[in-house]
């Protein structure tokens, strides 16, 4: 699907396809070295390409979860990923999370929104309840557009992420309530 974004530009949101692959392990690499907000450092995304596809038909094949691509003029530029919480369990159900990686080039375009949307709508249509992310507390620009769409801090994770200078940050858990 074709997504106007807040440039008048155009991005395609889409599920990822094993051919995709290579694009999905470029960006999760260049993410890793640019971004201090994601979970890994860089260098440690140890996929090869071939287990990517093989991820990306796993995940294409589970009901409980979601994926989707973010291409600018054919060029992978953002992936999102919804699923159930701990779906095996019916108590669990009515939760999902979701998560977000854009190349930084592109943040500020509203592309996290598309992707945003997106998952939300995934959500509905599994007839969960609340959707759930984790953020990390220093991530301005994502909280802002986290909380633009309802969703509300619940709680802090002191020093979630320890730097490999020896400096840390806190994490947020966020809620939405559908």
């Amino acid at each position: 699907m074709d997504c106007l974004l807040k440039n008048g530009e155009t991005v395609t949101i889409r599920p990822p396809v094993a051919e995709d692959a290579q694009g999905m392990v470029d960006l999760f690499r260049a993410a890793d070295r640019e971004s201090p907000f994601l979970i890994r450092n860089p260098g440690e995304f140890g996929f090869t390409v071939e287990q990517e596809a093989a991820l990306i038909q796993s995940v294409g094949e589970n009901p409980d979860l979601q994926w989707y691509t973010a291409f600018y003029q054919g060029r992978l530029v953002g992936q999102s990923s919804a699923g159930l919480v701990n779906g095996q369990w019916q108590r669990c159900r009515h939760r999902a999370q979701v998560g977000f990686v854009v190349l930084k080039e592109f943040w500020g375009w509203g592309i996290g929104g598309r992707l945003m949307e997106n998952c939300l709508a995934w959500c509905r249509e599994q007839g969960c309840e609340q959707v759930e992310l984790d953020v990390v507390a220093k991530n301005e620009r994502a909280l802002g557009m986290y909380k633009s769409f309802g969703f509300a801090v619940t709680g802090t994770r002191p020093r979630a992420l320890k730097y490999l200078d020896g400096t840390y940050a806190d994490e947020y858990s966020m809620v939405k309530f559908l």
